[in-house]
């Protein structure tokens, strides 16, 4: 089994549910892994695996367009990506806000979603 992951890839964003997040935005991370049963010996053409540049363009495009949970925007995402790569097994998608605007709050908050095929 073969484990691609992207990481901590940063995005400015208009998600949420509150006015102000649809009209500043707020700086997201996101996180995704996808799993899959290698064909091969040994991978040695692009063919062979999962082109992490194109699941990046899927990500990058879902980010661009907003939504009001994050539950939402991960599930999405994940299956967008399952959709371009039909050998995937699994995916996971974390999405993390990182200034909620929650009164108080010192820290980041986010989503993760875990899908097996």
């Amino acid at each position: 089994m073969i484990t691609i992951n992207l990481e901590s890839l940063q995005f400015h964003s208009y998600h949420g549910i509150h006015e102000e997040e649809k009209i500043l935005g707020n700086d997201y991370v996101v996180k995704a892994t996808v799993e899959f049963q290698e064909t091969q010996n040994i991978i040695v053409h692009l063919n062979e695996t999962i082109d992490y540049s194109r699941v990046y363009d899927i990500i990058q495009k879902r980010m661009s367009i907003p939504c009001p949970l994050l539950e939402t925007l991960a599930m999405e995402t994940g299956l967008a990506i399952k959709n371009e790569f039909s050998q995937i097994k699994a995916v996971s998608i974390t999405v993390t806000k990182k200034n909620p605007p929650i009164s108080g709050l010192r820290g980041d908050v986010s989503v993760s979603w875990r899908k097996e095929f």
